[in-house]
């Protein structure tokens, strides 16, 4: 059985302009031990799940359908105290912009401590501290560094200390939610290895967040493309990379530019997704689809299958052609 296991889940926003569907009718499951990435362009629903996975949509937004089963139980329906009691234990987020993630009037360590004091009441205080120093060798922030404040801190230092505050109560399954923005690369290279090193450290689940290809691909086994609120495609990495189905994985890898890309290369054009509030429920990448149809645009796509992990959310007779419409 997954650990995680989401079906048909959909998220809407109460918006001045009517209901907007962030996330529309999306599967998915991640096993015990595994990582599996999120990838597409800002917009797309990505940190909705993660909010949604972690119950804490903002006021104006609610599950509208679907179901979130987690080691059996369904979190679709827990309430507030229950949310309280669940979140940081069983599950757990690094947020985006470690540079204001953390108190900057409360120290590092006092803060971890809250958390761990939270979720484990029993624990003496010895205990706890002797938690802190292990967690924060397993990030490799130095022990001396423990009484600082954030802002004594580098922007590294700050994302280890956010990845240390979501493995304080050994979660299960973490989300890792753009967890190296405004990060220079050299430092985000640390931090994917860190994460990565933890993982098969505790075996731990992983469901990362990001819009950076080479980032999910270096870090992640498992892969869901997004666009306008749905995911499109999914399946191993290996899979989605090297073979990928749907038009527009293929658009996005091809805008995807290397050191060694060809200085004269055109990047493929994506238009601007679709208006989630008035989207007719179609396909959501019609407008920007060289082999679109006039069944793309009337009827809604289904999924087809390359393999039994290897899916894209299309029309069987769409994916034969190539991007150039042949």
């Amino acid at each position: 059985m997954a650990l995680l296991n989401v079906e048909n889940l959909t998220v809407g926003y109460k918006t001045k302009t009517g209901l907007l569907k962030a996330v529309n009718d999306i599967s998915f499951s991640i096993e015990q031990g595994r990582s599996l990435g999120f990838v597409g362009e800002s917009g797309c629903g990505k940190t909705t799940i993660g909010m949604t996975l972690m119950g804490l949509l903002p006021e104006n937004a609610s599950i509208l359908q679907g179901d979130i089963y987690f080691n059996g139980s369904n979190l679709a329906g827990l309430n507030d105290k229950q949310w309280r009691d669940f979140r940081g234990r069983e599950i757990s987020m690094i947020f985006q912009a470690a540079m204001n993630a953390m108190n900057p009037v409360i120290r590092v360590d006092e803060q971890i401590i809250e958390a761990i004091e939270t979720h484990n009441p029993e624990m003496s205080k010895t205990d706890i501290n002797e938690k802190v120093k292990t967690l924060f060798n397993m990030v490799d922030i130095p022990k001396d560094r423990l009484k600082d404040y954030p802002h004594q801190y580098s922007g590294g230092m700050k994302q280890r200390a956010i990845i240390a505050m979501a493995l304080a109560c050994n979660p299960r399954l973490i989300i890792a939610d753009e967890p190296t923005t405004a990060l220079d690369v050299i430092v985000q290279d640390q931090i994917l290895k860190e994460i990565k090193k933890i993982q098969k450290e505790l075996n731990t689940s992983v469901v990362f967040i990001s819009h950076d290809i080479a980032v999910v691909a270096d870090v992640c086994e498992d892969i869901c493309v997004m666009y306008g609120g749905q995911i499109v495609e999914k399946g191993k990495r290996e899979e989605v990379f090297k073979c990928p189905l749907h038009p527009y994985t293929k658009t996005l890898l091809a805008s995807y530019l290397s050191l060694d890309s060809d200085a004269n290369i055109k990047v493929p054009e994506i238009q601007k997704a679709p208006d989630l509030i008035t989207f007719n429920g179609k396909c959501c990448f019609a407008g920007s689809c060289n082999c679109c149809t006039a069944k793309c645009k009337s009827h809604s796509p289904g999924w087809v299958n390359m393999s039994e992990t290897h899916q894209a959310f299309c029309f069987e007779d769409t994916l034969k052609k190539d991007n150039n419409g042949r």
